[in-house]
């Protein structure tokens, strides 16, 4: 049975989603694994309701519109519940364009994932086909994004400058600290405001706050230890702050052991006025459950839109979840994760993800950190939503977001790893908008000679300019 959602008119008029997204009549059914095929043109939806036989062969075909030939991206929303890949030949206007490409376990069948793929399109009507390359047939397939061929605001390849260390650990008579790490960061009021796990040496973690209207200033700044406020001792750590302008409130939102948690205040320079932590789960979703391994939970990232709130996490295992609620739910509302993308090789694909709106059109970035040849680097993506798909930008070891190799430090190189950090906003609020120019990134790093357990690792703050920004 086929349904067809009224036309919008023009097609202009119609929602971005209603014009790239098509999605299955129903939710896909547990095992055996089922497709549901589906069509779409602008403006129209078409839904089928063909649930192909689990054999070779067999799958689901899309049409999709494309303004101007190139390579675009989609994104396959997918379950897979079983414990071994159903991989798909991927076919194009006829062609097959990739052989056996991976649709890896999501752990079960009510946990989704997305599997981001590029593909070669013509201008106008192209089709998109996904084919059971073995005998188990595919995953059970949701919808399809499609992101059209366009051209970013940003740069395919970065150089930068770094400044020498910029922030290090102050220890205090309590507060016997070997490192400062992941800081988030926000310029207000003619003030940087700074964020910071600090990591004792019994290998304790907490959060700590400075302050300073100047770079120059950093280092000199004093370190406020928030455990001594109402977000109290224990296990806090990867901060990350940003303004919720319907609220008129700010938001901390940061690690406490297995879960993650928010602290609210009205004044950001007043570190003693944080509420105590609230947490978003009653505990780990089952989908990191099933898929982190011997990893964890860690590393929560929140940015919004206009009608939604996207919350951003790693496992140390190869993926990246992304859970969402409405901006007017929020902090309420988010569900279970769908895992937004994944990686077999984990160091690739491992934590500290950001993510933020470019100014000047509907693109987003996504920067992970990845470990590449023992060290600290970044990777990253572009697209026209927080729910995907993501176009790879700078995401290889020749061609990094931010490595060693291309980085260059003035002043003499005091890090080969380029680790936790946050991009310096365009302004303060949960859009985390960033300007494409003149790219600003704060880090960690650390002595390269430095050895030990991780928790003991010597982290320092340093910042890195962009040095070949077109504007």
């Amino acid at each position: 049975m086929r349904s067809r959602p009224q036309r919008c008119s023009p097609p202009s008029q119609c929602s971005h989603r209603a014009l790239r997204r098509s999605r299955a009549a129903s939710r896909p059914r547990t095992p055996p694994a089922k497709a549901r095929s589906n069509r779409t043109t602008p403006g129209s939806p078409v839904q089928d309701s063909a649930t192909p036989p689990n054999q070779t062969g067999t799958g689901v075909t899309f049409t999709v519109n494309a303004p101007n030939a190139g390579t675009a991206t989609i994104g396959v929303k997918y379950a897979n519940g079983t414990t071994a890949d159903r991989p798909a030949d991927l076919v194009v206007n006829g062609a097959t364009v990739q052989s056996g490409v991976a649709f890896d376990p999501t752990g079960r069948w009510s946990n989704w994932g997305i599997n981001n793929l590029s593909v070669p399109v013509k201008a106008g009507s192209n089709t998109i086909r996904l084919a059971a390359a073995s005998s188990a047939g595919l995953g059970n397939i949701d919808y399809l994004d499609f992101a059209a061929p366009r051209t970013s605001a940003l740069p395919s390849s970065f150089q930068w400058d770094s400044t020498a260390q910029l922030v290090s650990p102050k220890p205090d008579a309590t507060h016997n600290i070997v490192s400062v790490k992941d800081p988030s960061v926000v310029y207000h009021d003619g003030r940087y405001h700074v964020f910071v796990s600090v990591v004792n040496t019994n290998q304790s973690y907490s959060l700590a706050y400075l302050s300073f209207s100047d770079w120059s200033q950093a280092d000199d700044a004093p370190l406020t230890f928030l455990d001594t406020t109402a977000i109290g001792a224990g296990y806090k750590a990867a901060p990350q702050v940003f303004y919720f302008a319907p609220e008129q409130r700010w938001y901390l939102i940061y690690q406490i052991g297995n879960n993650v948690a928010y602290s609210t205040t009205a004044d950001i320079a007043d570190p003693r006025s944080w509420s105590a932590p609230t947490p978003f789960y009653a505990g780990t979703p089952q989908i990191v459950l099933d898929n982190m391994g011997s990893g964890q939970w860690l590393d929560f990232w929140i940015a919004c839109d206009s009608a939604n709130c996207h919350m951003f996490s790693s496992d140390d295992n190869g993926q990246l979840y992304r859970a969402q609620t409405s901006v007017a739910n929020f902090p309420e509302g988010f569900g279970s994760p769908v895992i937004a993308m994944q990686d077999a090789n984990k160091l690739w694909l491992f934590e500290g993800a950001n993510v933020y709106k470019v100014q000047g059109g509907n693109e987003y970035l996504l920067l992970v950190e990845a470990i590449g040849e023992g060290r600290r680097m970044f990777r990253s993506w572009t697209a026209p939503s927080l729910t995907g798909p993501w176009t790879a930008l700078a995401d290889t070891k020749a061609n990094p977001f931010a490595r060693r190799t291309n980085v260059a430090f003035p002043g003499g190189a005091w890090t080969q790893d380029i680790s936790h950090g946050e991009m310096i906003r365009a302004g303060i609020d949960q859009t985390l908008a960033i300007s494409p120019c003149d790219l600003q990134f704060l880090y960690q790093g650390m002595d390269p000679a430095s050895s030990g357990p991780y928790n003991l690792l010597p982290w320092r703050l340093g910042l890195i300019t962009q040095t070949n920004s077109s504007c």
